[in-house]
């Protein structure tokens, strides 16, 4: 598990930021004023989508955002976009 702190001024107020990728996931932990939200890596869309926990307000999760694509470059979707289109796939 590899962890990251980042402070952020929120409101004038300095707030720390926690970040921990689980490991052999494309999942993140957001540790905030000791609330824990998690988030991951949608394999349809490559994007950072919530999971579960508490939901961040937009400008911290636009920061927490920025982290994970700057320090977990090669944590991406592991189905390509244009290589599958999940049209073959049952929904059950």
């Amino acid at each position: 598990m590899r962890n990251i702190s980042a402070t952020f001024n929120l409101d004038g107020l300095p707030t720390k930021v926690s970040l921990r990728k689980k490991p052999r996931q494309r999942r993140f932990l957001v540790i905030i004023n000791k609330e824990i939200s998690e988030y991951g890596i949608s394999d349809e869309t490559n994007e950072v989508e919530y999971l579960e926990g508490a939901v961040l307000n937009p400008y911290l999760y636009e920061k927490v955002c920025l982290l994970i694509w700057q320090y977990f470059p090669k944590c991406r979707a592991i189905v390509k976009l244009g290589h599958d289109d999940y049209e073959d796939y049952d929904d059950y």
